[in-house]
């Protein structure tokens, strides 16, 4: 039987949609998919050493040049590319990620006439809550559903806001959550040393991009609150951001040590030399608010295993990788109340869910937990086999590859 011949689509190459993309290039049948991708280099461009590594593990790469923000012109280019793409490519399957190359990638998919199209929104654009567009993304993003065969919601929640916000047919609608790999070995001493952190240390960390999508100024309040009450406890934040606007506008700014290591994103990072701050650096947010500022680490799924609770504040998101890594070392969240946090923390025993915004809330969760072994203990047992039992890596793939083959009208 001939492979499919499949193309992902993405532009998001940072973050979840990035891992998400990735997972599926790299754990998919190869005897049963020719896979391809189509991938802009415009937000990292560090994502070429990846990329290369992709391609020499047997994935086609065309990089097509498409950008986060609206941009006609530059938009008009990245669909006569698509188009051109595909109809070369002969492709059976077109699978779309994200927003922009969602879009893009659907319509250039129905006019090169491709026989089956999947797109995986991760996040809805219209839950942004940083732009005046959202009514356009809302009507964009119900136009395109036409386009697709499948929309695939990574949470069941998710699926319910499609519903509410009338994205496509109820029919057309699938849930297949993110999945992580179960993780091996125990790294939690070795980080602990690189970071300082003795024994009896209580360290609780943000880990995630720094946008306004993370509600990083909700883990900054909590985090005064919480060196207020508790004055021994350490603070961390792991993440970057590339956008200097929303930098300046948290509060307290960060101070200039701290601001070369946040400040990552493309054209944005400090040559690294004499006198920048290395990862293992010590360098703080600011002087009033000691929180140890970690930066990018590619590690970040290991590195959390040092951590004792993590703070995920979001004000929206589908299903965050973050999440179910922190829960697969055993750590327990306090998390916001969003779509997909909640399909994942079960209240009370692998976490706590707070209400968006709500600093104390979140400040009393996690020093309830600071404060009691014993119960970090417990939820974290709870959290580790909450993720084995449904949110496995395994399990991802193969309900995609059910998928693949049931919208071709195959099956294995």
């Amino acid at each position: 039987m001939d492979r499919v011949r499949v193309l992902e689509v993405l532009e998001a190459n940072v973050g979840g949609a990035r891992k998400h993309v990735f997972q599926l290039l790299r754990g998919l049948d190869r005897g049963r998919f020719e896979l391809h991708l189509a991938c802009s280099m415009e937000r990292d461009a560090g994502v070429a050493a990846e990329l290369d590594a992709l391609s020499a593990e047997g994935v086609r790469v065309f990089p097509v040049r498409m950008l986060r923000r609206p941009a006609p012109l530059a938009d008009f280019g990245a669909l006569g590319a698509l188009c051109r793409l595909m109809r070369a490519g002969a492709y059976n399957l077109v699978h779309t990620h994200a927003s922009k190359a969602g879009f893009l990638g659907r319509l250039a998919a129905r006019r090169a006439r491709v026989p089956a199209v999947v797109h995986t929104p991760h996040t809805f654009p219209f839950e942004r809550r940083d732009t005046p567009l959202r009514r356009l993304y809302l009507a964009l993003e119900r136009r395109a559903a036409r386009w697709a065969d499948r929309i695939v919601l990574v949470s069941p929640s998710q699926r319910r806001v499609a519903e509410g916000a009338g994205i496509g047919p109820a029919e057309r609608l699938v849930v297949i959550p993110n999945g992580i790999p179960m993780p091996t070995g125990e790294p939690r001493h070795e980080y602990r040393s690189e970071l300082g952190l003795r024994n009896a240390d209580v360290a609780v960390a943000f880990v995630g991009r720094l946008t306004p999508q993370k509600d990083v100024q909700t883990f900054l309040a909590v985090a005064g609150e919480l060196r207020r009450a508790l004055p021994g406890v350490r603070l961390f934040a792991v993440g970057a951001t590339d956008s200097h606007r929303y930098l300046r506008s948290l509060r307290p700014p960060p101070g200039a040590e701290a601001w070369r290591v946040l400040a990552c994103g493309r054209g944005l990072c400090a040559p690294r030399g004499a006198g920048t701050p290395g990862p293992q650096a010590a360098v703080l947010w600011s002087p009033e608010l000691p929180v140890q500022v970690l930066g990018h680490r590619a590690d970040a799924p290991e590195l959390v295993a040092a951590f004792d609770v993590v703070l995920l504040p979001s004000l929206y998101e589908g299903l965050p990788y973050s999440l179910l890594e922190a829960m697969a070392r055993r750590l327990p969240v306090v998390a916001s109340d969003v779509t997909g946090n909640r399909d994942v923390i079960e209240h009370g025993r692998s976490g706590f869910l707070v209400p968006v915004g709500d600093v104390s809330g979140f400040a009393n969760h996690a020093l309830r937990l600071a404060e009691d072994a014993a119960l970090r203990s417990r939820m974290g047992e709870a959290t580790r086999e909450r993720v084995a039992a449904e949110f496995t890596e395994e399990r991802f793939l193969r309900r995609m590859t059910e998928l693949y083959e049931g919208v071709l009208g195959r099956r294995a």
